[in-house]
């Protein structure tokens, strides 16, 4: 038996030997792995580092739209000139469309229009001349005479030219209802002709 067991462990190939082999691997192979991780892990901290660096330099940061100097303001002047064209396409179209009811009406040519205010020379049906200043706010009265601009005449604003008119001047507001019906009239007798020559034509 000690024979045997002699053999046994003299062998390389035994199983006590095998197992020695494995827990006693090359070192150098063993450390490849330890190197490779480490390696790994300095050139992670490097990015980093770089990443790091290039956020905080203000000449890598690209600038957004937002951020660019008078983009903001460029904007607000185009829609503010946008609604100074509204506004003095409204007051010509108010002095078009209340020239029935009133007796005189004009766009004043002697107080200064800017673009924030226009100035209206309204004489009403019972003859009263009112200075009325159109701005974003509306439409109200500024003076009790042509191109007057007098704070203790100054009233509500109100949306709209016809409101005003028809707050201000029973005249206005008489004219208004005649034309109006007139008008309702017409269209009633031209509804009935185009029904009439739709019966002939059958």
């Amino acid at each position: 038996m000690a024979e045997k067991r002699a053999a046994r462990d003299s062998n390389p190939n035994s199983k006590d030997g095998h197992t020695k082999q494995q827990l006693n691997p090359n070192p150098a192979a063993a450390m490849e792995p330890l190197q490779s991780s480490a390696e790994a892990s300095d050139v992670a901290a490097k990015q980093a580092q770089t990443s790091t660096r290039d956020t905080n330099n203000p000449d890598t940061i690209k600038p957004s739209l937002s951020n660019i100097p008078g983009k903001d303001t460029e904007q607000r002047e185009s829609l503010d000139q946008e609604e100074v064209k509204l506004l003095h396409l409204e007051a010509a179209e108010a002095v078009k469309e209340i020239g029935f009811a009133v007796r005189h009406v004009y766009k004043s040519t002697t107080l200064t229009s800017t673009d924030q205010t226009v100035y209206i020379n309204v004489q009403t049906k019972e003859e009263c001349s009112l200075c009325l200043e159109l701005s974003l706010q509306g439409f109200r009265v500024v003076g009790h005479k042509f191109d007057e601009v007098n704070q203790s005449c100054y009233s509500r604003h109100y949306e709209t030219i016809y409101a005003l008119l028809d707050d201000l001047s029973l005249g206005y507001r008489q004219s208004f209802g005649e034309t109006l019906q007139n008008r309702l009239e017409a269209l009633a007798l031209e509804q009935r002709a185009e029904e009439a020559q739709a019966v002939k034509g059958e």
